[in-house]
């Protein structure tokens, strides 16, 4: 079984939203001393406009401020034609040779952990070199920031290949076998932790779900309405996100099975929709249950106040009158709205069911960020 030091440079491919913050995050490390950043072309002039990009964020604001408090002082910094965040150097693969990710250098910087941020290569099974699997030629884990995608249908997940969403199915995890793990989505991390607490607390009892993410807008969306592509399926996603709700699609329902199996054993009925609107993070998942049985909310809340406990850094149980700003920032996979629990029981040939209202927070940038930190701690064996 291959060891991680938890001293080796982290290796980030692509840095955008999620790229970023991860970066942001990984220079808090204290025993990595460098973060390997591979774009695979050059951005801007020089290398003050990666500094300016990595130092501000108009959703968070100062990297300094944000992360360290009012006092830090030369958080972002440039010496000797180098940049460092936080004291960490971080080294620029900006060369277009490094485009696919089977030609990063990641071995020649010591990098055993990449994560791949791009969202451009979800697939598995493919052994191309400009494809996931590609990493693995220089290094020895991948962490992919989304959920898997194999464009064969009906072609299964690779052995060395696994999805696991932490406070759900970490132990899942065979550092001896799997190279390539993904993270699942934000939405699957908030959604998929409350419903595996629902699953072992009522078993069949349990009868349906749907779920509803309200979600913030993505760099996926456009900021004014676009002629739509040739062939475009989905011509809603051409739509201005500053003024609209915008209905979308979301994977959560197939990902929460896949970490949750019992819910396909069990017989428990899923589904899943999304709409987007124009916050730029800060999401909130509605999960809409069936039970079979008459149950109130405080006893619905004592569930949720148990899991938190056992999953401290997981979930949040609040019972503060939130809106979604308040949510932005905060680590936790996923919040609990007490407050904002709805129930109605009915009866039907003499038998008890009731229907549950709740919902959940989650930032699903940081947030999202915050279960990547958890998840890279597990892969090096730092829990």
């Amino acid at each position: 079984m291959s060891t991680i030091s938890s001293a080796s440079p982290v290796g980030i491919n692509g840095i955008g939203r999620i790229g970023k913050l991860v970066t942001w995050v990984m220079s808090t490390k204290e025993d990595l001393k460098e973060i390997v950043i591979s774009t695979g072309r050059k951005t801007g002039k020089s290398l003050d406009d990666l500094a300016t990009y990595l130092s501000y964020d108009s959703t968070y604001g100062p990297y300094a401020r944000f992360l360290f408090g009012f006092r830090k002082e030369k958080a972002v910094e440039i010496k000797n034609d180098e940049l460092y965040l936080n004291g960490k150097r971080l080294i620029w693969l900006n060369d277009p040779k490094y485009r696919a990710p089977g030609a990063i250098p990641w071995s020649k910087y010591g990098v055993e952990v990449v994560f791949d941020t791009t969202g451009k290569m979800n697939d598995p099974t493919s052994n191309e070199e400009n494809s996931l699997r590609g990493h693995l030629n220089n290094a020895k884990k991948v962490i992919l920031t989304a959920p898997f995608k194999i464009k064969n249908k009906g072609t299964m997940v690779p052995e060395d290949s696994v999805t696991v969403v932490g406070g759900v199915n970490f132990d899942r995890y065979d550092p001896s076998v799997h190279k390539i793990i993904s993270n699942a989505s934000c939405t699957t991390n908030c959604c998929a932790p409350p419903i595996k607490a629902l699953v072992e607390h009522f078993g069949d009892r349990f009868i349906s779900y749907a779920l509803t993410t309200v979600h913030a807008a993505t760099n996926s969306q456009k900021v004014l309405d676009v002629l739509p592509k040739d062939g475009e399926k989905d011509c809603r996603k051409t739509r201005s996100i500053m003024n609209n709700i915008i209905p979308s699609t979301t994977g959560a329902a197939n990902a929460v099975i896949e970490v949750i199996p019992e819910i396909r054993s069990l017989g428990i009925g899923s589904q899943a929709s999304s709409l987007r609107v124009p916050t730029n993070t800060a999401s909130i998942v509605i999960l809409d249950i069936s039970l079979m049985g008459e149950y109130d909310n405080s006893y619905i809340h004592s569930i949720f106040r148990k899991y938190s406990e056992r999953n401290p850094e997981i979930m949040k149980f609040s019972e503060k009158q939130l809106v979604s700003s308040d949510i932005i920032g905060s680590t936790y996979s996923t919040v609990y709205d007490a407050l904002f629990t709805h129930r109605r029981t009915t009866k039907r040939d003499d038998k008890l069911y009731t229907m549950v209202d709740l919902n959940f927070w989650y930032d699903n940038e940081f947030g999202y960020v915050g279960s990547l930190e958890r998840l890279y701690n597990m892969v090096i064996g730092k829990h």
